[in-house]
């Protein structure tokens, strides 16, 4: 590589890394100092404000194992009987839970009954339609509220210019798993987050857990792709010019998924969601709001990018291994960080890299067309033990040379692949090429692993040892377009630094293996030489 591209490299290097430090380190260390500095002092109090006519909107779907414990939470809640009206949509459940709902319509409690499971976005629509209150409160079945909460929420709308109010939510894990934990740690610091936020008054995006908003400013929920409500409605509202706050004061208590895996499938959700419409969350990037632009970058925009940038700045670091011991130093902690999240030493750092992986996940399926607008429920640990839960067992191998011992014995899942790797300069000599991988697969589409094989390179034989990754991109049928990675050593008579990147077609062979047509550039560090592989082989999955 030429002396300009080396530089081009170096410059966009740091400022990816820039880019993850401002979202995970200056951001949240930032907030104190900005809200302090920015908040609001001005508010537009309305002099005659008065307990307002409130609507409690709850889309409900699959939820008999807790619909009845949240409608005897509803009947705690103080506030006046008269000024409360609570509306549950039941989205074509096929368990007991409109049977439940109906048992309570002569106690103030009104179901509405939708005849198909259309999802979550239709049913609040037809909720809203239906609401009277002047306030709308949203809130989960699975969120059991404070007896205060909804004084709590109402209060700040007293300022004329607060569009939106946003409780607190605090979840807790009892089921054991490693993203259940991950996922209580992390929303602690999510609360820490929105509580400056809610000091600026500019709260990127409520919970749907418990959030409460004027019923003039909803804005009506697109049905035809995924969305996430909570997030759509609120910054439609900032966008109108109208402000958000946080009350910490108004708690309610939720569980996080009772199985990891359906914490994790609930995080591609999420992804999907906010991807399906990004383009109509930008104008918050607006320049001549710039506190609003900063915080909605930071926050938001770039976290959902961080996965994207984290693998830039691998292959990055990768070309730049040659141009100083800082790009060695940030390479082995890149590798060295891998490994601990993988191998689940640190709960929160494999919550962040699986979450990062369902960002990913759900950046690609963003593209695909949707078979429906409905929804499906995960189990979570605060079900009734006696509920049909479908759990599902992740096949597990092994991702890397630390993590194989702890790998069980009847986990398979592995390729063999052969072919030929030539240089660039002499593409018509032909060198063998025979490669393997053992998988640890994070998801049907996500595979982390180590790989080995023997190669022949000008007439000499080596032995690749590598840590790998493999991506299918979810962009078609029974064929997937693959994203492949690899990083390790080539011994032999020389051995050294190798690291080789591809893609390729992943062509399902019924339902255990795929066929593979793979291809890529594989670079020797080295010699610095550069050549191009192809290879055929096979995938077996059980």
């Amino acid at each position: 590589m030429n002396d300009q591209v080396l530089l081009y490299l170096q410059i966009a290097f740091w400022v990816l890394v820039f880019l993850l430090v401002l979202c995970y380190c200056l951001f949240p260390l930032s907030l104190p100092f900005v809200s302090e500095l920015f908040k609001r002092r001005h508010r537009h109090i309305d002099k005659n404000f008065e307990l307002p006519m409130v609507t409690l909107l709850i889309s409900a779907y699959n939820e008999e194992a807790v619909i009845e414990r949240k409608i005897k939470n509803i009947q705690e809640i103080d506030y006046p009987k008269e000024k409360l009206e609570v509306l549950i949509g039941d989205d074509g459940s096929a368990d007991a839970t409109a049977e439940i709902v109906a048992r309570y319509a002569d106690q103030g409690i009104t179901l509405v009954k939708a005849p198909k499971n259309a999802g979550k976005a239709a049913m609040l629509n037809r909720l809203q339609k239906l609401a009277h209150g002047e306030i709308l409160v949203f809130c989960d079945a699975n969120t059991m509220f404070f007896p205060n909460v909804i004084r709590k929420l109402v209060a700040p709308f007293c300022d004329t210019k607060i569009g939106c109010v946003c409780g607190h939510l605090i979840l807790s894990d009892k089921s054991g798993s490693v993203l259940g934990r991950g996922e209580s740690s992390y929303w602690d610091l999510e609360s820490e987050i929105k509580k400056f936020e809610g000091v600026l008054d500019r709260l990127i995006g409520g919970n749907g857990a418990l959030y409460a908003i004027r019923r003039e400013l909803y804005t009506e929920l697109p049905v035809k792709k995924s969305v996430m409500d909570d997030f759509f409605i609120t910054t439609k509202i900032l966008q109108k010019g109208y402000f958000c706050t946080f009350v910490p004061s108004a708690i309610g208590t939720e569980q996080t998924s009772k199985e990891g895996g359906g914490e994790y499938r609930r995080k591609v959700r999420i992804g999907r969601a906010n991807f399906n419409y990004l383009f109509s969350y930008l104008p918050l990037l607006n320049p001549f709001r710039p506190l609003l632009a900063y915080l909605f970058l930071s926050h938001k925009l770039l976290r959902w990018f961080s996965p994207h940038i984290l693998i830039l700045l691998f292959i990055i670091n990768a070309l730049l291994l040659t141009e100083g011991t800082v790009y060695c130093v940030t390479f082995a902690m890149m590798v060295l960080t891998a490994l601990v999240c993988v191998t689940k030493i640190v709960p929160s750092a494999f919550y962040f890299v699986s979450m990062n992986m369902a960002l990913l996940k759900g950046f690609f399926l963003a593209f695909r067309r949707e078979k429906s607008g409905g929804w499906s429920r995960e189990a979570r640990s605060d079900d009734d033990e006696s509920a049909a839960v479908a759990v599902k067992a992740l096949p597990l191998v092994f991702a890397c040379a630390v993590a194989m011992s702890s790998a069980p014995a009847n986990a398979f899942t592995m390729d063999v692949q052969g072919g030929v790797v030539n240089h660039v300069s002499e593409i018509t000599d032909f060198n063998l090429s025979i490669y393997g991988h053992w998988w640890y697969p994070i998801d049907q589409m996500v595979f982390v692993g180590i790989g080995g094989g023997y190669q022949e390179i000008d007439n000499v034989g080596l032995v690749p040892l590598s840590a790998s990754a493999w991506i299918r991109l979810p962009m078609g049928g029974q064929t997937l377009p693959v994203v492949t990675g690899d990083l390790g050593y080539l011994i032999g008579s020389d051995h050294q630094l190798f690291w080789r990147t591809g893609g390729g077609l992943d062509i399902k062979n019924g339902d255990y293996s795929s066929i593979m047509l793979m291809g890529g550039y594989e670079f020797l560090e080295h010699d610095g030489k550069g050549f191009i592989y192809l290879q055929a082989g096979i995938l077996i999955e059980l």
